[in-house]
This record gives C-alpha cells, sequence and structure tokens, in this order.
C-alpha cells in the first residue's frame, strides 16, 4: 500500500510543523499516477487525532514526466501505468515510478 506510506510521512511532516497549532488544511502537489480517492481517505483516517483531526486535503495533480533509458521522455499516458510500474511507450521496458508528494502549504490556526 504505497499510498498509505506516502499520507504516513505527509501527516508526520505537518504535525512537525504545525507545532501545537491546530491544521485546517494541507495542500499537496501528486503525481497523476496516485489515486486521489485513496489518497483522500488515507489522510483522513491517519490525521483524524490530535491538532490535525478535521483537516483538509487539498491536490493539485501534476503530470508523470518520465525518462527512460531507451532516450523516450514525455509524459506517461494511462496505460503505460500499471501501478506504480511504468511501460515505456517506445521500448516496453518495465521500471518502477517514483511517486512522492510534495507538501505545498500547511495552513494552521495562529
Amino acid at each position: 500500500m504505497h499510498e498509505y506510506s506516502l499520507v504516513t510521512e505527509l501527516v508526520e511532516e505537518c504535525q512537525r510543523r504545525a507545532g501545537s497549532r491546530r491544521v485546517r488544511s494541507v495542500t499537496v502537489r501528486c503525481p497523476s499516477t496516485v489515486d486521489r480517492v485513496e489518497l483522500k481517505t488515507l489522510f483522513a483516517a491517519a490525521s483524524a487525532e490530535h491538532h490535525m483531526a478535521g483537516a483538509r486535503l487539498e491536490i493539485e495533480t501534476v503530470a508523470t514526466l518520465w525518462h527512460c533509458t531507451c532516450g523516450y521522455e514525455g509524459e506517461l499516458p494511462p496505460e503505460a501505468r500499471v501501478g506504480h510500474l511504468a511501460v515505456c511507450p517506445r521500448c516496453s521496458s518495465v521500471q518502477p515510478l517514483e511517486d512522492a508528494l510534495e507538501l505545498v502549504a500547511v495552513d494552521t490556526e495562529t
């Protein structure tokens, strides 16, 4: 469950940045390869405790750009993604995708 580890790291970082302040919302940039619905569901569960309870997760989706050893560079079409693996549209080699969330903002009460 790759999304679970992404969310766990995200919540830990938000808690670190917020300190003792209540978190109202969190904004992240998310690769198009990550399931947004699953991400929101996991975030709601992982942030239900302490000063993050009820925090909104705002997701900005960004294109999944990929570079293959064969020289292919560009956005991966949906059919080239299998779970967290990429199948090169040019040479058909299979390589892992590196999905990561970029934390953009943690909005807290003052």
